[in-house]
C-alpha cells in the first residue's frame, strides 16, 4: 500500500463524503499502525491502545467511531476472542476506486 497515495485519496474522498472528525482521526491512527507493521493485511490492536492514541476515555465512543469507518467501507473488523485483541484491515482506496469504476461502467452500459 502506498501511504501518501492513500492519504491523498482519503482527503479526496472526504471532499464528497461525510465522516465525523473522530472517525477521520481513527482512520489516520490505523494507517499509522499499518505503516509501522509493514502493511500486513490484518493488524491486531486492542481498544485501550486505540483509545489512548485518540485520547478517548470511553470505549463506547471508540466503538461508535469504528462503526462509522466500517459503514463507510474504509475498514474491516474482526472482534477478538477473550484475551485476544481485535483485528483490523484497511481497505485501500485503490480497491474502492476500482470497484466504483467497474460499478459505474456497468450502470452506464445499462442506462445506455
Amino acid at each position: 500500500m502506498n501511504y501518501l497515495a492513500e492519504i491523498k485519496a482519503f482527503e479526496g474522498w472526504l471532499e464528497t463524503n461525510y465522516l465525523p472528525i473522530p472517525s477521520q482521526l481513527l482512520w489516520y491512527k490505523l494507517m499509522h499502525i499499518f505503516n509501522k507493521c509493514g502493511w500486513r493485511e490484518w493488524v491486531t490492536v486492542d481498544n485501550l491502545k486505540l483509545m489512548a492514541a485518540m485520547q478517548m476515555s470511553r470505549e463506547a465512543t471508540l466503538i461508535k467511531v469504528r462503526d462509522d469507518l466500517i459503514k463507510a467501507g474504509l475498514i474491516e473488523y474482526r472482534k477478538g476472542k477473550k484475551g485476544s485483541p481485535n483485528q483490523y484491515k484497511m481497505i485501500p482506496f485503490t480497491t474502492l476506486c476500482t470497484f466504483n469504476n467497474v460499478v459505474q461502467s456497468e450502470v452506464q452500459t445499462v442506462v445506455e
